[in-house]
């Protein structure tokens, strides 16, 4: 993989701020579902739509770009994505209805292909084999980052600005990290090996990229099964206010800061063992999963939601890592895309999985269900080959 930079922390300081614009542009509607609700008179189910679009976006487009990250120069992709998801947002100001914003936010989501994908292929072949797993762990909390930046900020600027103009206010930090790579990175990033198309087929196929996939799915789910369902579960254990229930259920989140680069550095502890560490994740949630059902006094309720935090965010970091490790450098952003593609998968399906489990029958089973997914996790990662030393 040719095209690392001189100066490594520059060169990720560009990726990260390119990736937390993207997802302060993602969440941004969390925070803003009663002005979307009076700005377009549609329902809090349609409002949250201007999430789903997007996501939508990112999940269909994410293989097929994973394939063009292995076979072009990544700087090029990010650049052009960066260009994309600012257009996006600059066309959302002049949406006349609230469709159009939702395909302008759908057009928005496409550009996280290469936002996320190609900047874990540039942070991982920018830096020396004996810091990827910490850099790309501390990539990932670009996510977490984004999230605390759109839940707090966009009530902020809301007052003075309309939902979509906060929405474009966010593309400019992802313009601003493009711009950093533009002149930081020194030369291509992309693979000197020209892609097979046996070879593509092999990797996507592979038992590591494979199973890998599935525990990512599971982490996955589940973080977002703690961020949509808490306050609820709050509000019915405790009987406090909303606001209250939702400053609780933020711990899950804002955790991810610490955990996700914390995956990463318990790694490099372990000498590079990354499914250890991503066992240890699931086994922190399978804690939480009981202190949460079984929380009925605040103390205990607090120390749930920490480790609710960090069981479904630590291993997410160590999954990233795993597969650039178990893959060739010429398909190492198929592999990204490929786990990425049911990372999302199973964010997509916790929330309306989660509520049906709650609705039709009852938290008890919900847990379990919860359960369920960090053991399916534990046994497809340790399944999967031992990682190599990264190349």
């Amino acid at each position: 993989m040719a095209g690392t930079a001189n100066r490594p922390w520059v060169v990720f300081g560009g990726s990260f701020l390119a990736a937390v614009g993207f997802f302060a542009y993602l969440l941004a509607p969390a925070s803003l579902v009663p002005v979307l609700v009076s700005e377009y008179a549609v329902s809090g189910t349609a409002a949250s739509l201007a999430i789903s679009a997007v996501f939508l976006g990112w999940v269909l487009l994410q293989l097929p770009g994973g394939v063009a990250v292995d076979r072009y120069d990544n700087r090029w992709l990010v650049g052009c994505a960066g260009c994309l998801l600012v257009l996006a947002g600059g066309a959302g100001l002049f949406a006349p209805t609230y469709r159009a914003v939702l395909v302008t936010r759908f057009v928005g989501g496409t550009a996280a292909v290469f936002l996320w994908t190609a900047n874990v292929n540039i942070v991982t072949s920018t830096f020396p084999a004996g810091r990827r797993a910490t850099a790309v762990s501390l990539f990932a909390a670009s996510a977490p980052a984004g999230a605390a930046i759109a839940q707090f900020g966009s009530p902020l600027l809301a007052a003075g600005l309309d939902p979509t103009a906060v929405f474009a206010a966010y593309t400019l930090v992802t313009a601003v990290g493009v711009a950093i790579l533009a002149v930081t990175l020194d030369g291509p990033v992309r693979s000197t090996t020209r892609l097979s198309r046996s070879r593509l087929l092999g990797t996507l196929s592979s038992r590591a990229v494979l199973l890998a996939s599935v525990s990512s799915f599971c982490t996955y789910a589940l973080f977002v099964f703690f961020n949509s369902w808490m306050p609820t579960y709050v509000l019915e254990v405790l009987t406090v206010e909303l606001a209250a229930a939702g400053a609780l259920a933020a711990v899950v989140p804002i955790l991810g800061l610490l955990a996700r680069p914390g995956g990463g550095l318990l790694a490099e502890y372990f000498g590079g063992r990354l499914r250890t560490t991503v066992v240890l994740a699931f086994g922190v949630a399978l804690v939480a999963l009981v202190g949460l059902r079984f929380a009925e006094l605040l103390p205990l309720l607090v120390v749930s939601l920490v480790l609710a935090g960090i069981g479904s965010q630590l291993g997410m970091g160590a999954l990233l890592v795993y597969v650039t490790r178990m893959t060739q450098p010429e398909t190492r952003g198929s592999a990204v895309a490929a786990l990425t593609t049911l990372s999302m998968t199973g964010a997509l399906l916790a929330p309306p999985v989660g509520g049906w489990l709650v609705a039709s029958h009852s938290w008890e089973l919900t847990f379990l269900a919860g359960g369920v997914l960090a053991v399916v996790g534990i046994v497809a990662i340790l399944a999967s080959p031992a990682s190599r030393t990264s190349k």
